[in-house]
């Protein structure tokens, strides 16, 4: 069976431990085929979910601006881990990542994602699972990057010991 090779690889990240192990991988796919790398980051619209939270003294605005400061935070840390002759482009879109990921597969005409198993995201298990609906809609080939557990353990307490 030959190789299969990819010419417009896709991967979304979102800080987590599993989407970094994803970038890795998409990072040396992209430079075994030479393939054109998208990053994306997918903003909640927090401010819907702010919305049915009204009179709970929940700022929707300063809710949403940290939500789009993350973004642009886990958007660089991305970049740094990309070398400097990998041609990158950078994607932010918003709104639920499942479908959004989607979308961006057909207007991207990737033929690959690669995504985490599991998002740092605080409203998505509400939504079900990001890798779940990937899986089910997008119309290319879909790779989920799952850490073993002792790693994620292992780089969960890593985090907290920063904090």
């Amino acid at each position: 069976m030959p190789r299969p090779t990819f010419h417009r690889i896709l991967v979304a990240v979102d800080g987590s431990r599993h989407a970094d192990l994803a970038l890795s991988v998409a990072v040396a796919l992209a430079e075994r085929d030479h393939a054109r790398l998208t990053v994306l980051t997918v903003i909640p619209n927090v401010t819907e979910s702010a919305a049915m939270a009204y009179g709970a003294g929940v700022d929707p605005v300063a809710m949403q601006r940290d939500a789009d400061t993350a973004a642009e935070k886990t958007m660089r840390a991305a970049l740094e881990e990309v070398p400097d002759d990998q041609p990158v482009e950078t994607v932010q879109r918003r709104g639920h990542a499942g479908p959004e990921i989607v979308e961006q597969v057909k207007a991207g005409d990737h033929d690959i994602v690669i995504l985490g198993a599991r998002g740092l995201g605080r409203i998505g298990s509400m939504f079900g699972s990001v890798s779940q609906h990937v899986l089910r809609h997008a119309k290319s080939a879909v790779f989920v990057a799952h850490l073993p557990e002792d790693a994620a353990a292992e780089a969960e307490s890593e985090d907290q010991g920063e904090g």
